[in-house]
């Protein structure tokens, strides 16, 4: 069974109450209106994940949970996985080796530089940014998520909110 990992950054966040510890800020109004419509873009795709897997910090749960509504994804089912918040690649490289083999397809939400660094690991060509609510979507010949990292992917999207839509 192949795998399909698609990797997103969390939208926009707030940075208006300066009391707020890092891993509470909320979404701003760009990211409020960024993750829906990045949603409903990956809604027109027929994108659905196995599973939703997120950092616990706020602006990536939120992020989650706005997508996951303009996909048809149950927000309860959202798993939040604490190594997820600020990883770099070595943490993302444990969480997707250990990512349940029954999932076809997962949707990992987390934070730069580590968002950067994994689309760098797979990209054929250098991204210098992943932008808040963009999104890496990657398909792969594996039967095991711990052979993602050794693989080359088969498909590879990158996608933001200003990328330009056909």
């Amino acid at each position: 069974m192949a795998k399909r990992l698609t990797i997103i950054r969390h939208a926009k966040s707030s940075w208006d109450n300066p009391d707020f510890d890092d891993h509470d800020r909320p979404l701003n109004k760009r990211g409020l209106r960024n993750a829906p419509e990045m949603g409903a873009r990956l809604a027109k795709r027929n994108w659905l994940p196995d599973l939703f897997l997120a950092s616990t910090a706020k602006r990536a749960r939120d992020t989650a949970a706005l997508i996951a509504g303009k996909v048809g994804y149950a927000e309860e089912r959202i798993v939040f996985d604490d190594p997820l918040y600020l990883a770099e690649s070595e943490e993302w490289r444990s969480v997707i080796g250990a990512l349940p083999a029954e999932a076809g397809h997962v949707a990992c939400f987390g934070h730069n530089p580590g968002i950067t660094e994994l689309a760098n690991h797979f990209s054929g060509d250098p991204i210098e940014n992943v932008p808040t609510c963009g999104l890496i979507d990657m398909g792969f010949e594996v039967d095991a998520w711990a052979n993602v990292f050794a693989a080359k992917p088969v498909s590879f999207e990158f996608d933001y909110p200003k990328n330009p839509q056909p």
